[in-house]
């Protein structure tokens, strides 16, 4: 059901639009009937929203259609002025825009007490907008000068202004935007302990400034901390230290940033778990390393003073000579790459091992044939074979 009749938008819209009146005299009559048919609209329109149970939706739908024709209105006064500037009953004419303006505005103001909850997700109306922002304004530059004059860092302060500034300017900005923004600034502004760095973070994590530079503000500290600290044992403990502070902060339990998919403590919890579980992932990595090390220093593996691709052009020469049978050459592969490795490579991909037994670079071929030359050579001066073919 739609509460808002087509005759209405189209009052608003049409009948009352300063195009009409170009060149014509408005009797006091049809301004009679101006008023009479706006107040028999909005009181029906009263009583409806008292006298029926709609879903929420339907709530926000007729919340925005009066904020809608209010800005229509508003705007014959302001963005369409010029073509009643010359008109004899100019002056009536706005008289009669700025009452209609006022009963859509109490029909609102009367729908938000009826239902916050879904009012406060509506835009600000054009005719309340510049009050609200000049109101922001003010309580804006009172934060200015609280937090230039307080022991916090300039690039964080600097961070929380912009972030505020860009949510006064924001389009279409909403009540319970309106609400964040003031909150939030009666509570940085009435903290009685010296603002530093560490404690206007923490008031910012407890309300949920849930912008994207504040964000990476609080990322790169840890990881600058993570840095300092050079033992991976000792960054685990740090994170999760700050994890048990950052959940100490989420129960303080403060504002909401509104339409924000996910809060500003699940992003930077999952940051820390992501770092958390990558830290864990490298102890127990270089712990197995450790421990292979240990075996191949026990002859469990042999070193074999060759790079991989050169090892594996080694067994293929083998292979296509006859003296290593060419049959199973996956097994055998794995073979050579379970027992042995080389100086760069503690463990051998038999795959790779393999693939690089053909795929061959004439460096690579050009070394091991020198590496052959030496043995023969070694061949001919132990064995006396340098007379011999």
């Amino acid at each position: 059901m739609d509460l808002i009749t087509i005759q209405l938008q189209q009052f608003v819209r049409e009948s009352i639009n300063p195009q009409k009146f170009i060149g014509k005299t408005v009797s006091s009559k049809d301004f009679g009937k101006w008023k009479d048919f706006l107040a028999k609209e909005i009181n029906s329109l009263n009583l409806a929203v008292l006298n029926l149970s709609f879903h929420n939706n339907g709530v926000e739908k007729v919340m925005l259609q009066l904020v809608n024709l209010s800005d229509i209105v508003n705007s014959y006064i302001f963005k369409k002025s010029l073509i009643l500037r010359n008109h004899s009953q100019a002056r009536l004419i706005r008289e009669h825009y700025i009452y209609t303006i006022e009963r859509f505005d109490e029909l609102i103001s009367i729908l938000g007490n009826l239902f916050p909850n879904e009012a406060g997700k509506i835009k600000i109306a054009d005719s309340k907008l510049f009050n609200t922002i000049s109101d922001l304004k003010g309580h804006y530059r009172e934060l200015i000068n609280h937090l230039r004059n307080s022991d916090a860092g300039k690039d964080l302060v600097e961070i929380v202004l912009l972030g505020i500034c860009k949510m006064i300017h924001k389009k279409n900005i909403t009540r319970n935007e309106v609400h964040y923004i003031e909150s939030l600034i009666f509570f940085l502004l009435k903290n009685e302990v010296s603002l530093d760095n560490r404690r206007l973070s923490d008031l910012l994590i407890i309300h949920d400034f849930n912008i994207p530079d504040f964000y990476r503000y609080c990322v790169d500290n840890w990881k600058v901390y993570l840095i300092d600290l050079p033992g991976l044992h000792e960054q685990k403990e740090m994170l999760l230290v700050e994890k048990d502070r950052l959940f100490n902060l989420f129960t303080a339990k403060g504002l909401i940033m509104p339409y924000n998919m996910k809060s500003l403590f699940m992003e930077l919890d999952e940051f820390l778990k992501e770092k958390y579980t990558l830290t864990n992932q490298l102890i127990k990595l270089r712990r197995k390393l450790s421990q292979d090390q240990e075996r191949t220093k026990a002859g469990i593996r042999f070193l074999v003073n060759l790079p991989v691709s050169q090892f594996g052009l080694f067994i293929r020469i083998q292979i296509e000579k006859g003296i290593l049978i060419k049959e199973n050459l996956g097994e055998l592969f794995t073979f050579f790459a379970t027992h042995f490795y080389t100086p760069n490579t503690l463990y051998i991909s038999a795959e790779s091992l393999q693939k690089k037994s053909t795929d061959v670079e004439f460096a690579t071929a050009q070394k091991l044939k020198g590496h052959l030359i030496g043995m023969l050579n070694w061949l001919n001066t132990n064995y006396n074979l340098s007379n011999y073919n």
